[in-house]
């Protein structure tokens, strides 16, 4: 459960940003539609609770 560079999906609808290795909705994204920053994106849910 390490915490990684945040990142967000490129995908229309991104409301969020990912910064954990272990979040499952972070992990779903495909590498190709994966963009490094937070974008001004509120963190994960699922990232603040692990």
């Amino acid at each position: 459960m390490a915490k990684v560079n945040p990142f967000r999906s490129r995908l229309p609808g991104t409301k969020v940003h990912h910064d954990n290795n272990a979040c499952t909705e972070g992990n779903n994204i495909e590498s190709r539609n994966r963009v490094a920053g937070t974008g001004g994106l509120p963190k994960c849910q699922r990232c603040k609770e692990l």
